[in-house]
């Protein structure tokens, strides 16, 4: 710890028991008022030069000087006529100066660890245990379509991609043409890409009433329908359609 300043002080002078200052007057500092106090000698003048004798000048007044390494805020002087506690003079400028550091007490580097696998930080990385969740919103209710656990806004408060209570994910983007793009690398033919089931989502149920294959093939449970389309029907077999409508298209075979 850094060393503290004492004396120096219109407050600070060696007195007789009558009062009467004595210049000139040789002290000893202690660390307490106790007869078994621990006398003090590692001491320092202003200059950083090791005090032998603290001894007061020739007005009576107690010189300024630096107490112990171990910082002691208080120590007490005797020159003769019992000992008088000295409080250090420089807690006002080590005030301002633990108000101007940056983390005078750490609890900010402390706070940083440990939230940095809760909340990180601004460019951090966050790491997420395995089988774990990073984080979890309870919603009020999923019949809520208003609320949003999840929005992006702009600076205009102009909402775009937002994560509905319900479940909903709206996506609109900000400047960008594809709205959603999801990307699948070396994915097998056989591998859904995209999954949608007619039960809660899953990564591995079969029940879906639409996929899209690694391989780009769309697999649809019901009628597709686009202006491109129309009401075409597509036959194969050996027989034509029994109920023909136009339109049908029927490749023979056998």
């Amino acid at each position: 710890m850094a060393r503290n300043l004492f004396g120096g002080t219109s407050a600070d002078v060696a007195e007789s028991v009558s009062g009467a200052r004595i210049p000139g007057a040789v002290g000893t500092v202690w660390d307490g008022p106790s007869e078994g106090a621990r006398q003090i000698t590692d001491l320092t003048d202003s200059s950083g030069a090791p005090v032998l004798q603290l001894v007061a000048d020739n007005r009576g007044m107690v010189p300024p000087f630096y107490g112990p390494a171990s910082g002691a805020e208080r120590l007490w002087v005797d020159f003769g006529a019992g000992r008088v506690g000295l409080l250090a003079t420089n807690t006002g400028e080590r005030l301002v100066q633990h108000q101007a550091a940056a983390d005078p007490h750490q609890d900010r580097a402390y706070t940083n660890e440990r939230l940095l696998n809760y909340v990180p930080i601004n460019g951090s990385d966050l790491n997420v245990p395995a089988g774990s969740d990073w984080a979890r919103w309870i919603v009020p209710s999923t019949a809520d379509i208003n609320g949003s656990a999840w929005k992006l806004k702009t600076a205009d408060n102009t909402d775009y991609t937002r994560l509905r209570n319900s479940g909903a994910l709206l996506i609109d983007t900000i400047g960008v043409r594809a709205a959603l793009c999801i990307g699948a690398p070396a994915y097998p033919a056989n591998q859904t890409v995209v999954n949608v089931t007619n039960s809660k989502a899953s990564t591995t149920t079969t029940a879906s009433v639409f996929r899209v294959q690694g391989d780009g093939s769309v697999i649809s449970a019901g009628t597709v329908t686009a202006t491109n389309v129309g009401s075409a029907r597509l036959f194969s077999g050996p027989n034509s359609p029994a109920v023909p409508r136009p339109g049908d298209v029927w490749v023979q075979y056998g």
